[in-house]
């Protein structure tokens, strides 16, 4: 079974976002993934993802961003997180999201991806781990608490 820490390393993690708005700040993190070999397709790739449009949660007093893209033009599973000081303006909720994740998933893993994508709604409604994740100083710190909390599920 694939974990958070198997596909998201801390090269992937932008603990300091610029953007003002959500899809912005879906981009910003959708980049961190250029390059990565496991994504063969990178034009398909950001466009699958930016389609999607992701809608945000609200854990707590804070929004959480969870953006994928189903698709072919990734191998396997990617992902790269980013967190916003200020937070993002968002559509749908009245909090600015302050967390965003995003995964590539290959067109044919329905379980696994389904996996995962629970797996960080259901971690970011914890107020004491999302309150580290906040804090956080070092992307290296933030995998390690994803995935230490993850072992928990």
């Amino acid at each position: 079974m694939t974990s958070i820490s198997d596909i998201l390393t801390p090269a992937q993690v932008n603990l300091a976002l610029t953007s003002s708005d959500q899809a912005s700040g879906v981009d910003e993190v959708v980049a961190k993934l250029h390059g990565d070999p496991r994504v063969t397709d990178w034009p398909v790739f950001r466009q699958a993802v930016l389609d999607r449009n992701a809608p945000a949660l609200l854990c707590g007093d804070c929004g959480v961003c969870i953006a994928h893209g189903r698709t072919n033009a990734v191998q396997s599973l990617v992902m790269a997180a980013g967190r916003s000081a200020h937070g993002l303006v968002s559509p749908e909720i009245g909090e600015r999201v302050r967390l965003v994740f995003v995964a590539g998933i290959p067109a044919a893993f329905d379980s696994e991806y389904l996996r995962i994508v629970g797996a960080i709604a259901r971690l970011c409604r914890d107020k004491g781990l999302l309150d580290k994740l906040l804090g956080v100083a070092d992307p290296a710190r933030f995998v390690e608490l994803l995935a230490a909390a993850e072992t928990k599920l």
